[in-house]
């Protein structure tokens, strides 16, 4: 299985560009999945990005299939543990804490 297919089945193939994920952590989509691959932060942060992408697309129906969230908070918390524990610096769902007390 190459890491390109892990990741694919990890987020449900609802990312189309899974393999630029990958690519922006450094990987390199066709080499093959391991363990140690898929615990590193370099994978974990590719798959919170799919994630956070799916998260904020909006919900989906066409014909018989639909896809909507009925619950976003545990996905926002794996979301948010995962980017606390690899790159806090980067974690889309972080509350923004903005100093204006210049602006007075």
């Amino acid at each position: 299985m190459t890491i390109s297919e892990r990741l694919n089945s990890k987020l449900l193939g609802l990312v189309r560009d899974s393999d630029g994920l990958l690519f922006d952590q450094g990987l390199n989509a066709d080499d093959e999945y391991t363990k140690e691959v898929g615990d590193s932060g370099e994978f974990q942060l590719a798959f919170a990005f799919g994630l956070y992408a799916v998260l904020i697309s909006p919900n989906l129906s066409e014909g018989d299939w639909s896809r909507s969230w009925g619950d976003r908070s545990a996905v926002e918390r794996l979301i948010s543990s995962i980017f606390n524990r690899f790159a806090p610096d980067q974690n889309p769902l972080s509350p923004q804490v903005v100093n204006i007390s210049n602006r007075w």
